[in-house]
């Protein structure tokens, strides 16, 4: 008998849809089910959530999770599965994968969406629906407004992430909502097919604050899908990094986060280190350690799709934990399921 188990509900599971959707009653969901749909069985979430009213098709994180639920669920084989966090550019083998599973990759940045545009698949463009995440603020991923001319395709769905959605009236807020009213203004007139979508749980919850929300057609439920508010009270954990430079500075995207075992605490403490001629270089982890991503301060000079090291042969695990205020037998234990392991 296990040691340890977990309960899970299909009734509590609809109902928290079901109170998501009157929250938002014209507009479809597309429920986030990444990280395992948040440790809850992405292939039991997804078959509950199938006879739903409103669904639109499910979110995951990277093509194996997308894959992996094609593999479980068949009977969702016409639903749309948005992979968003994939690291790396765009090549072939993405390209063939969404070809053989149906799949519709999310571009969030320009140089993906110039190989999307320019490579082998653009005469496939037709087949594979993809989707454009725009940088209206968060300035984590998503391809700036001011390029929002290079699109030369219809996308599937234009969209952004608010950094602070629990609290709407904060000034980041407001400039990135004023900053995506005028992106769906000129998606509207672009491609008026394309769908629109920036509302996340805390999002949702706080709808009547969002007239902009009107205007949309999908939402994306994560944390309230599963029977947890989304947030205590609209407080302010936003911003936990201002560019220091006045002219900017460098920052690079990493597709890991804590449902790959890197620990929230790493946010401003620790390093990720890539090995550089004879030695080895640091690149200190700034801002907050989300489910799918991270970032670091520094540049491999475009470089797109580089490995950095967050502990191992290159910086000792001890120190590392200690910037994560723990011990690397936690660290090692809490390295998740979808963390690929090489065997050699």
């Amino acid at each position: 008998m296990a040691r340890v188990k977990i309960s899970l509900s299909r009734s509590a599971l609809t109902n928290n849809y079901r109170i998501i959707s009157q929250k938002v009653p014209a507009l479809r969901i597309l429920p986030m089910i990444k990280a395992n749909a948040y440790g809850h069985d992405s292939a039991y979430v997804a078959r509950s959530l199938l006879p739903e009213k409103n669904l639109y098709g499910f979110g995951v994180a990277t093509f194996a999770e997308a894959m992996e639920l094609r593999q479980k669920v068949p009977e969702a084989r016409q639903l749309p599965i948005l992979v968003f966090s994939d690291s790396g550019p765009w090549n072939d083998v993405k390209k063939n994968v969404c070809l053989a599973n149906n799949l519709e990759p999310v571009l969030s940045d320009l140089e993906t969406l110039k190989l999307y545009q320019n490579g082998s698949v653009h005469p496939h463009a037709s087949k594979i629906r993809a989707h454009v995440e725009v940088n209206s603020g968060m300035n984590r991923m998503g391809i700036p407004p001011d390029s929002f001319s290079l699109i030369r395709f219809e996308p599937a769905s234009i969209f952004t992430h608010l950094a602070d959605a629990e609290t709407p009236h904060s000034r980041l807020t407001k400039m990135q909502i004023s900053c995506f009213r005028r992106v769906a203004e000129e998606t509207k007139q672009r491609f008026p097919r394309a769908l629109l979508h920036f509302s996340n749980s805390s999002a949702i919850w706080n709808a009547a604050h969002y007239p902009l929300t009107r205007a949309m057609d999908l939402v994306r439920p994560g944390l309230s899908l599963y029977g947890i508010r989304p947030f205590v009270q609209a407080k302010n954990e936003g911003l936990t990094y201002r560019c220091k430079k006045p002219r900017g500075e460098w920052i690079m995207t990493l597709g890991a986060g804590y449902a790959d075992g890197v620990f929230r605490s790493l946010g401003g403490k620790g390093f990720a280190v890539i090995k550089s001629g004879s030695g080895k270089k640091k690149f200190p982890i700034i801002g907050r350690v989300s489910m799918d991503l991270m970032a670091v301060s520094g540049n491999l000079q475009g470089n797109t799709g580089s490995e950095l090291e967050l502990w191992g042969d290159l910086i000792d695990p001890y120190e590392q934990a200690a910037f994560a205020g723990t011990i690397p037998y936690e660290m090692t234990t809490r390295m998740g399921g979808r963390v690929e392991r090489i065997y050699e």
